[in-house]
């Protein structure tokens, strides 16, 4: 799943809280202009699948218990972008994806600032992990390992990035927070990066079928960990 911090939260933080996401912001700023430098090849139809079904399934998240964040079962559809599209339409699918995200369920409690952190953050993720991606593949020629370590990056890129400005607003050690992240978010990482390996099997772009098949995966990974997100909640409350 996606992480993304809560709305409101930078907001709320201290003043180091707001140079963090600037930084973020600027990281994200320098892979939009090396994208926009550069030519990409368009898959449109592909790309048309992947930003609706990123979209849906953004909707399905969960808050994580004891922390200010949230996860999205909208991985997936990241992830497949990262290693079957461009880097430009790898790039939008994130940017749709974790933007429908961070759209609070009231809309008064839209956050500007949080939803630039949470933007910033997924581009740079995605813009690492396809570079991670092509980088072994046009060295070694190997996909499982191209693969392992594009989502390896984009783990890191994704998770670090929301430990800190959660330690930040909640006067914690980040590398505690980060470790609690991991412990809520690292198996269903696991399995987004095997439903990839599924995906990329079946072939070298994916249709329909494949797209809707993972949808109703996500759907059920979703409803598991609510259940259990919940069950938790309950345990600390």
């Amino acid at each position: 799943m996606s992480t993304a911090a809560n709305p409101g939260l930078v907001k709320a933080g201290p003043r180091l809280a707001p140079f963090f996401v600037g930084f973020m912001a600027l990281s994200a700023a320098m892979i939009l202009v090396q994208v926009a430098s550069g030519t990409h090849d368009w898959h449109r139809r592909e790309f048309l699948g992947l930003v609706i079904a990123g979209a849906v399934s953004s909707r399905l998240k969960v808050k994580f218990p004891g922390l200010n964040g949230n996860m999205s079962v909208n991985l997936p559809f990241i992830f497949i972008a990262m290693t079957q599209l461009s880097v430009g339409e790898a790039l939008l699918v994130a940017l749709v994806s974790v933007f429908i995200q961070s759209i609070p369920q009231a809309l008064h409690k839209f956050v500007p600032v949080q939803v630039l952190f949470n933007l910033s953050t997924a581009l740079v993720a995605a813009g690492l992990g396809w570079h991670a991606f092509r980088f072994v593949l046009d060295s070694h020629r190997n996909v499982p390992a191209a693969l392992a370590l594009s989502c390896a990056t984009h783990f890191l890129v994704s998770t670090v990035p929301v430990a800190v400005i959660l330690s930040l607003v909640d006067k914690r050690p980040a590398i505690r927070t980060w470790i609690n992240i991991v412990q809520l978010s690292f198996p269903y990482y696991l399995a987004s990066t095997g439903l990839v390996s599924i995906a990329a099997g079946v072939g070298d772009h994916t249709g329909w079928p494949t797209l809707l098949g993972v949808t109703c995966i996500m759907f059920v990974t979703y409803r598991s960990y609510r259940l259990y997100f919940g069950a938790v909640r309950t345990q600390l409350g």
